[in-house]
């Protein structure tokens, strides 16, 4: 009887789409499969996103249902930690004409909307820079048990204390043909902005994607070398596979991790790091899933974020895990 009962219960979810329920997902985003340790070198994510939800009636403008679409809504919750360093760590001085030692451990609320031909997220984040941020403590740690070099700068990181900013994002389907074997092609833009003391932005880019079922999980793979895929924007789709690849052109108005005060340099004067306005990202990735779980890898390229960067190109690989409940 109770072996009815689960096989019953079994049978009922799978004809739910898989992020029609809710998604948790664990993701990395890490420079070393470039054989590097600088600028962002480092980055986790653990996120929990909901079901559909019945949207509060404040948020209701928010939705793309305001606008006559029958949309798929979602909140998502996301804890992260993200590290940059100058390119030689095991300097125990102040770098010239590097990126400073930073750290952000922070959380976000995300409010998601989704449909088959836009998908759009509303975004709080807020956190903490500085000692509290351990992204030195965490470095060590790792790279302790990894045998990589030490890092020796901590002592001179970015110390701003709590920071945060507002942001949003929008995917927008420009085109999307049937091709060969059952998959699609498609064609989008997407666009953010965020304004606040972590960051101020604003973006735009075109994305192409090959594969299948292409409207049940646009808004998933994004332009950026921080958390590139995002499961929790996977709308109504059971199972798909897809290719993806994107290029984006940013103005940025402040970044803490560049501009930031580093309190224990007595002459920051000595060691300018100036904000590069105009920035550039571009990524490449793989996409699969079932109704159960999935996986996503993604490599990512961008351009300097500050004017005195040794390097004019900086790269990084992502891998993110996700399961459906």
């Amino acid at each position: 009887m109770k072996s009815r009962f689960f096989l019953a219960l079994i049978i009922a979810s799978s004809n739910v789409s898989a992020s029609e329920r809710s998604t948790i997902a664990f993701s990395l985003d890490n420079d070393g499969i470039f054989g590097v340790d600088q600028d962002y070198t480092n980055g986790l994510f653990l996120s929990y996103t909901s079901g559909a939800i019945n949207t509060p009636w404040l948020l209701t403008p928010l939705s793309l249902s305001a606008w006559g679409a029958t949309s798929l809504d979602k909140f998502e919750f996301t804890l992260g930690h993200k590290m940059w360093t100058p390119s030689d760590i095991e300097v125990s001085v102040p770098l010239a004409n590097d990126r400073p030692y930073a750290g952000y451990f922070h959380g976000e609320f995300n409010f998601i909307s989704l449909h088959p031909q836009q998908a759009q997220r509303f975004n709080l984040t807020i956190g903490t820079t500085g000692e509290n941020s351990l992204a030195g403590q965490a470095q060590k740690l790792v790279h302790s048990i990894t045998g990589s070099d030490d890092p020796n700068g901590w002592d001179y990181q970015v110390d701003e204390g709590m920071v945060g900013s507002v942001g949003y994002l929008s995917h927008f389907n420009l085109a999307r043909y049937n091709s060969y074997g059952g998959t699609e092609l498609e064609f989008s833009n997407v666009s953010e902005g965020n304004v606040g003391s972590f960051r101020s932005d604003l973006s735009t880019g075109l994305m192409l994607r090959w594969g299948t079922d292409l409207g049940g999980n646009m808004g998933a793979a994004n332009i950026t070398t921080e958390n590139p895929f995002r499961p929790g924007m996977i709308g109504a789709s059971n199972s798909a596979w897809f290719l993806f690849t994107g290029i984006e052109g940013r103005y940025r108005f402040n970044d803490v991790t560049i501009e930031g005060e580093r309190p224990n340099i007595s002459d920051p004067e000595n060691y300018p790091t100036t904000l590069e306005n105009w920035q550039s990202t571009a990524v490449m990735g793989a996409v699969w899933y079932n109704q159960y779980v999935g996986a996503s890898l993604t490599f990512t390229a961008k351009t300097p974020d500050y004017k005195e960067a040794p390097s004019s190109i900086y790269g990084t690989g992502g891998l993110s895990l996700f399961a459906f409940f």
